[in-house]
């Protein structure tokens, strides 16, 4: 989708390919494929740069959680919950709850009828059975919140069969930066008749995600950076194609109105990783000397190993141990989908998935695409928080 700059105060994140911009990456990609030309990508720069990102405020993590919760609250009619059972969307979940923000409706997305013969398990935490977060983490916390909250309503969203009705190539244009099979049809929102009517009424609604974990990365000069990249941007999908102005995809934490929300979860992570009794985390830690050496594949591991690492100092009142998988280190075809590719590779949906996906590739320059040829090139943000000295003041270096 091509949109005018008229529109940037409204469109948040969007790509640039010279003068034309573009909401989907997928479309901007297409576009540049054609001359080769070169894509950019466009996150609140107008707000962040002007931030002073090297002082932390004084309030708690959990002040500028309700701070944000209360935002959102005050901003919609109708607030939803996308609920992963992981641990950003649970603190979003009980950020609302443990302050007494209403919530409207708490929606967990599952393809429950094409699981019937999956043999879940709670010792693999490899990438391949992410699928057993739905019983494990996802299910109890929802059934915890409806039974202690009756007046918020709870659907469970199975879009298995919205995966059965894909039709040549129009779901993978639906997909953005994760081409894989469950991807176009999770939130597929339209498709849930009450959804649809309470879209089709004036109410101004919210659909929020739990977007996402304070990425950190130390540069060649011990320079502390906080990292925004589209891949995460891109997990949300808009609900209903964007054909309805009062409805909303809102990413909790990294948002452009709070920002102290984002220099607090920064800092505290900064100076939590190298205190030595945290020493098991800070291995995560990415350096930019060691990192320009590490495969793609690597790379994604040791940020997956990260990022449950650090839940611990940015949740810190509704941390608890949950279940849960490794993250793909595939962008196509990733390996959190294999339930669908163990249960239905003999029907004619898995078939024209990996054909769609095969040609849409091949029809790809590998300028676009990501190191390892398994997804397309991330963009990423950086702004500089300190230095390593600032926050370690242990004298700790990485192993």
């Amino acid at each position: 989708m091509i949109i005018n700059r008229m529109m940037l105060n409204i469109i948040g994140p969007h790509y640039s390919v010279g003068e034309k911009l573009f909401i989907n990456k997928i479309d901007a990609v297409l576009y540049a494929n054609q001359t080769l030309a070169t894509v950019k990508w466009h996150f609140y720069e107008e707000v962040f740069k002007t931030i002073d990102w090297t002082i932390e405020p004084e309030e708690p993590l959990d002040y500028w959680y309700k701070i944000r919760a209360q935002e959102i609250r005050d901003m919609y009619d109708y607030v939803v919950i996308l609920c992963s059972g992981g641990a950003d969307s649970t603190n979003v979940v009980k950020t609302f709850l443990n302050n007494n923000i209403k919530i409207d409706e708490i929606i967990a997305a599952a393809p429950m009828d094409g699981l019937r013969d999956y043999h879940f398990n709670d010792t693999d935490a490899s990438h391949s059975n992410t699928i057993s977060e739905t019983i494990y983490a996802q299910i109890p916390l929802i059934k915890e919140v409806a039974s202690q909250h009756p007046e918020i309503k709870i659907t469970l969203h199975d879009y298995f069969q919205d995966m059965l009705d894909y039709e040549t190539d129009e779901w993978l244009y639906r997909c953005d930066d994760w081409i894989h099979p469950s991807s176009a049809a999770r939130y597929r929102y339209e498709r849930v008749e009450h959804l649809r009517t309470l879209a089709d009424s004036d109410k101004k609604i919210a659909f929020v995600y739990g977007i996402d974990k304070p990425s950190l990365i130390v540069g060649e000069l011990d320079d502390v950076y906080i990292i925004f990249s589209d891949l995460a941007v891109n997990v949300k999908r808009p609900p209903f194609d964007r054909e309805y102005p009062n409805v909303d995809t809102v990413m909790f934490y990294w948002t452009p109105t709070v920002p102290q929300l984002l220099v607090k979860q920064a800092h505290s992570v900064a100076k939590w990783i190298y205190d030595p009794a945290n020493s098991v985390a800070l291995k995560y830690l990415n350096h930019y000397k060691t990192a320009k050496n590490m495969t793609f594949e690597e790379r994604r591991y040791k940020n997956s190993k990260y990022e449950r690492a650090i839940v611990p100092c940015i949740y810190p009142t509704t941390n608890k141990k949950i279940f849960q998988a490794e993250k793909p280190s595939k962008l196509f075809l990733g390996e959190h989908d294999d339930w669908f590719y163990q249960l239905h590779n003999k029907t004619r949906t898995f078939e024209m998935i990996l054909s769609d996906t095969t040609n849409f590739y091949k029809t790809i320059n590998l300028k676009y695409l990501n190191s390892a040829n398994n997804g397309f090139d991330i963009f990423s943000n950086f702004y500089k928080i300190g230095k390593v000295n600032d926050f370690n003041k242990w004298q700790i270096n990485e192993k």
